[in-house]
């Protein structure tokens, strides 16, 4: 319900809006922005009360007297610049009065019995009224606790004696942020009348220096802002810290007491070392340009310090983080480092100028790195702090090694810099609950970066960076191995296009993963045996279809868990007849579907349907998928049975040439063989390989083995002398022909008939072509007198394109026979 749904037209003034109060009865009343210039006449059962911007100038007597319930007043932003004696007659209750923004003059345009009948008011505030040096009397106001008003005193720089009877007031705002705030300096007069002073806003005052003993009488300041006074810098802090020691003071502000492009600046212990004297609890110090803090300076800080907030500055590392391990800072937020600026639009004029020089830091002896693991890079760390916020800081760096010093570290956030590479470990981390790494440009995480350290970790978001170029890698879920506690992951805008089958194997309490605005294109992950998943985001990606296996976990995951829902919105869905199972899926599962009436999908015709009406869309695409049945069966039967034709025509086509490879292979692979080469010189193990069937082995061993081997000094390789015993007969065939200069092939009848002839003679002529190139290695023997009808056709090309020779039956031409092999073998 919007804020305008709550509120009414009011029976009494249609202009204005009313809103009951069900326990007390009362309106409140809403007559902002009217153009109103005079105050009606109005019920009694109204408890608040707002003519915010309107035109009202004057405020006549007894405008409210029958407002007697009334409790808060808001005037603020018109002309008002009379009131008259009776104005707020009636208003004895009324407990908060906003005169802000308005034309009250130098007199507040009304005396001091103006303010008699607010007997009972506790808030007040005059702001962006007073002109000059004038300050209000508001002696009357004893009940008051609350006072915003202007403070333009150039010349005193002092609160009015008429305060001192305000015992009761707590909090002053002169801040010129929200008013005019005009202070040359401060001194031990400028808040004497107000002793009892809890909250104190002196922030965008102008004020160029603040003496010693300015705020040593308020010894119940509680929180004291002095922010934007760009004149100050740190060089006041002596004064100040030394005014607020033994004081009751929780919380200081010094935000941007510094101007934009003054000199990077030093924290020093001078400026400090009073706060040990106090219980403060929170520091602030945004936008100071502070580079560096005196080495032992933060050793003064005591015991109650929380919270620091030190943003916007320019910090360099130093010996100053060692000084952090002594204090029990448990937030620390130095966020925004490094940030542009630009100067401010009304810069201060400072009547002196000082310059910050950037001293060097004397050097320290180190002595804690030898208590860390595997030399990683000590990190000191405040053994009480709780919370570390370094996000928007333009940090560049890759994330090696570190080891923490002891803490109770909480919380850690990073994001928004340029840590692009995470290499660690990261050790010493055991209470860490939350850590973003977001918006870093990341695109490299080592598997061990998340030490066992870790174990503690429940929330972790790595959104907005390039991790898609390594997490798809990971294929045995190391990176996250050591999140076993983890319940919440944000890996979305990561392009990850997939992720391993057990990337989040370990992650067994995980109850939140966002996976959205990736690549996606389908659930590859096992995700069934994560029993506490209530959550799953894979909006925004590009998956078509969720494959059977991943519906089977999906759905018993919510068999589980009853909550469980997953978002797929905005991907890139198919809804045809490969589909047909997953779109019945969309509309059966009891799984929460977020978004389940805005997915949409593609047809086969290219056509983008809603899924809002899924069933009557299943029920058309199955009817669809029916007819088209029989037609894929005999398409899918004609080429697959065409794919076989071809494969089997192309295998018996080549089959030499893969079986020659093949056996190749192998005899490479166990090295039984001389190295390839085609070189003249190469030496072979044999000068020939002799085939021949078993039927002529009397003329290879008596003849052929006699004349080549023992008279010419020719090494024969014969498969019954030579063959190693042990392998196939098949590999050894292979290996004698590399092996051999040539290959002598035994022509005969008996040679045609044996299919081991035939498998050498084939074996030798692949060798030739692909081993050889193309050189003649195979040389024929006919010993049979063999017609050109017998050979068969492979044999009959050889003998035909390449030379052969027959054996003789004259003792001449056997000389001349064996002469003739001779010389074709050894030259």
């Amino acid at each position: 319900m919007t804020a305008d749904e709550r509120h009414e037209r009011c029976d009494f003034l249609q202009k204005c809006k009313c809103r009951l109060n069900p326990v007390t009865l009362l309106f409140s009343v809403d007559c902002s922005r009217l153009k109103i210039r005079e105050i009606p006449k109005l019920p009694n059962d109204i408890e608040e009360l707002s003519y915010n911007e309107n035109k009202i100038q004057v405020i006549h007597d007894q405008a409210f007297s029958n407002l007697t319930n009334l409790l808060k007043l808001d005037l603020s932003s018109n002309e008002i610049y009379e009131f008259r004696n009776l104005s707020f007659i009636g208003l004895t209750n009324l407990r908060s009065l906003n005169l802000q923004n308005n034309r009250l003059d130098d007199c507040m345009s009304m005396n001091i019995h103006v303010l008699e009948p607010l007997e009972n008011l506790i808030s007040l505030n005059i702001k962006q009224n007073l002109f000059g040096n004038f300050q209000p009397n508001l002696t009357l106001l004893v009940s008051l606790r609350s006072l915003g008003m202007d403070f333009n005193s150039n010349d005193t720089g002092k609160i009015s004696e008429s305060f001192y009877s305000m015992k009761r007031l707590q909090r002053l705002d002169l801040s010129g942020l929200t008013g005019i705030c005009s202070v040359r300096s401060l001194n031990n007069e400028s808040f004497r009348y107000i002793p009892q002073i809890q909250n104190l806003s002196l922030s965008d005052c102008r004020i160029k220096h603040i003496n010693k003993g300015t705020f040593k009488q308020l010894q119940n300041i509680s929180i004291l802002d002095i922010s934007n006074n760009t004149c100050l810098k740190f060089e006041v802090l002596e004064n100040v810290t030394h005014d607020l020691q033994f004081s009751a003071i929780k919380v200081l502000k010094l935000n941007k007491i510094h101007k934009v492009f003054d000199m990077n600046t030093m924290l020093r212990t001078s400026q400090i070392k009073y706060l040990a004297n106090t219980s403060i609890q929170e520091i602030h110090g945004d936008s100071n340009r502070l580079q560096q803090i005196e080495t032992g300076a933060m050793l003064f800080m005591p015991n109650t310090l929380d919270y620091v907030s030190a943003r916007d500055n320019e910090f360099s590392y130093g010996p100053y983080f060692w000084d952090l391990l002594r204090t029990s800072v448990k937030t620390f937020n130095v966020s925004h480092l490094f940030s542009f600026h630009k100067e401010d639009e009304h810069p201060e004029q400072c009547s002196y100028d000082i310059v910050c020089k950037k001293e060097p830091v004397t050097e320290t002896k180190i002595r804690y790195a030898m208590e860390y693991r595997n030399h990683a890079t000590p990190l000191p760390i405040p053994h009480q702090l709780t919370s570390l916020n370094y996000s928007s800081c333009h940090l560049h760096y890759s994330i090696i090694a570190y080891s923490f010093t002891d803490n109770i570290l909480r919380n850690i956030d990073l994001s928004n810099n340029l840590l692009t590479s995470w290499i660690g470990p990261i050790y010493n981390v055991k209470s860490l609950k939350y850590l973003d790494l977001s918006s870093n440009f990341c695109s490299n995480v080592s598997t061990y970066f998340f030490s066992e350290d870790f174990g503690s970790l429940e929330e972790l978001y790595l959104q907005n960076n390039i991790l898609g170029l390594v997490l798809p890698y990971d294929y045995k879920g190391a990176t996250l191995q050591n999140l076993h506690n983890l319940k919440t992951i944000n890996l979305s805008q990561n392009k990850i296009p997939r992720l391993s089958k057990d990337f989040f194997k370990s992650q067994l309490k995980i109850e939140r993963i966002d996976l959205s605005e990736n690549t996606f294109q389908c659930i590859d992950f096992d995700i069934g045996h994560l029993k506490s998943l209530i959550y799953l985001n894979l909006k925004n990606n590009r998956i078509t279809f969720i494959s059977d296996s991943a519906v089977q976990q999906l759905d018993s995951i919510d068999i589980l868990n009853k909550n469980f829902t997953i978002d797929l919105s905005q991907n890139d869905f198919l809804c045809t007849c490969e589909t047909i199972d997953f779109v019945q899926w969309l509309g059966t599962t009891n799984v929460g579907l977020i978004g389940k009436k805005t997915y949409t999908c593609q047809l086969s015709e290219l056509t983008l349907v809603s899924l809002e009406n899924i069933d009557e869309l299943y029920d058309t695409l199955s009817k669809a998928c029916m007819s088209k049945i029989p037609i894929i069966i005999a398409l899918v039967a004609s080429v697959s049975s065409v794919l076989i034709i071809i494969c089997s025509g192309l295998i018996y086509r080549y089959r030499w040439k893969l079986r020659y490879a093949y056996y190749m292979i192998k005899i490479r692979s166990h090295k039984k063989m001389i190295p390839v080469g085609n070189d003249d010189d190469k030496s072979y193990m044999y000068g020939a390989f002799v085939s021949y069937a078993n039927e002529d082995s009397t003329f290879v061993h008596k003849q052929l083995l006699t004349k080549l081997e023992k008279e010419n000094g020719i090494s024969l390789c014969l498969h019954k002398r030579n063959f190693l015993p042990g392998n196939d007969i098949a590999t050894n065939i292979t290996s004698a022909i590399h092996n051999s200069r040539r290959t002598i092939i035994i022509m005969s009848r008996n040679f045609l008939k044996s299919y081991w002839c035939m498998f050498e003679y084939n074996m030798a002529r692949m060798e030739s072509i692909y081993e050889r190139n193309h050189e003649n290695v195979l040389f024929l023997i006919f010993i049979d007198q063999i017609s050109s009808k017998e050979l068969p056709l492979h044999i009959l090309e050889l003998v035909q394109s390449q030379s052969y020779i027959e054996y003789p039956n004259d003792e001449y031409g056997d000389t001349v026979f064996w002469d003739q092999i001779t010389q074709v073998l050894t030259s």
